[in-house]
């Protein structure tokens, strides 16, 4: 059977609540391209309720349409449709694995990594910020590293689940009955129905932290005092730049994290002069392609580090000292000048 006339199914790679997701294919394609078929269930049919889910989802498939044609790191939307009363999003086949099977299948990933994921994946998030949406799932099930070039890819959109969940609440007006997010990597004001652009900024720091301890958010203690996630016993010797960004990220009250996606980009430059000059350790191949030979021997390159600044990256522990060195001559020059004036004071009064 073919979906529309076109879309054949190859197989299903997840379901959830509001409908499944299957691997098709695009048969009216002269490559046959592999593509992602969402099919979406809306969780009531009254016909009044239908209309404003029909209105919505395609208001949600035309800022998909536009957020992947304006960046790379976001899948392509190659088309929308109904069918049989239910909703259906084709989208590019991101060929990479999730960050989840990544950890899964080779343990921790390294301080670089992961500083290379998010400097990243946060212009993405500025982007999207820009085009005034809230991702509201960032995890690492929904971060693929790509196998064509080791770049992170966001995917699922939190928008379209909600227009599935539209309801009408007790004055008769249509709203969402349900909270999008995961527990655990979603803020307090998200959990509320209520998210801003830092609570994707916060799921981004729970998704850090757990790259690199292992250990999922319901996992990790709490302050009982301040509220605040204690992590950093999981991740010996991380770096002080990289946790300053990951605490800040995660605060508690939106009012004490990154503003915006650049602001935290900016604190997370900080690093990129600390980063030891050697290679940590390379991850593994990526497993078979189900697309082309040719991309299953290639692995993920997240094992060099920044390059923005090829004297910073060839000395990178030398413009600290460098620094330091001319805060260190200046005040001896200060105080050779002090010296100098009073010598010369002592010698005007005799």
């Amino acid at each position: 059977m073919l979906l529309n006339n076109r879309y054949k199914i190859i197989r299903t790679i997840g379901s959830g609540g509001f409908g499944e997701t299957f691997l098709g294919e695009d048969t009216h394609m002269p490559s046959q391209r592999c593509c992602v078929i969402k099919q979406l269930k809306p969780i009531n049919h009254n016909p009044q309720i239908y209309q404003l889910v029909q209105e919505r989802f395609q208001r949600e498939a035309a800022i998909l349409e536009e957020l992947g044609s304006g960046s790379d790191r976001i899948p392509t939307l190659y088309a929308y449709f109904q069918l049989d009363g239910q909703f259906y999003l084709v989208q590019e086949w991101v060929e990479g694995d999730t960050l989840t099977s990544i950890v899964y299948q080779q343990g921790l990933l390294s301080e670089t990594a992961v500083w290379q994921i998010l400097e990243n994946l946060l212009p993405v998030l500025d982007y999207i910020h820009s085009q005034r949406i809230v991702h509201r799932d960032i995890k690492p099930d929904n971060i693929i590293l790509r196998h064509r070039d080791g770049q992170p890819v966001l995917i699922d959109f939190g928008a379209v689940r909600e227009s599935m969940g539209t309801v009408f609440n007790s004055q008769g007006s249509p709203t969402s009955s349900i909270v999008i997010g995961t527990p655990g990597f979603m803020p307090s004001e998200q959990a509320a129905g209520r998210p801003i652009y830092s609570s994707d900024l916060y799921s981004l720091g729970i998704t850090a932290i757990y790259l690199l301890t292992g250990k999922q958010p319901q996992e990790l203690e709490i302050n009982p005092y301040s509220g605040e996630i204690v992590w950093e016993q999981y991740a010996i010797n991380i770096n002080p730049v990289l946790k300053g960004v990951i605490d800040k990220a995660i605060q508690y009250h939106p009012r004490d994290r990154f503003y915006t996606a650049k602001d935290m980009l900016a604190a997370l430059q900080g690093m990129e002069n600390m980063i030891p000059p050697t290679q940590p350790p390379s991850l593994p191949t990526q497993p078979p392609s189900i697309q082309t030979a040719k991309s299953s021997a290639e692995t993920v390159n997240y094992n060099k580090p920044p390059t923005k600044d090829k004297s910073a990256n060839d000395f990178p522990f030398k413009i600290p000292m460098l620094r330091g060195n001319r805060y260190a001559i200046a005040i001896i020059l200060g105080l050779i000048a002090t010296l100098y004036a009073i010598l010369e004071a002592i010698a005007l009064y005799e």
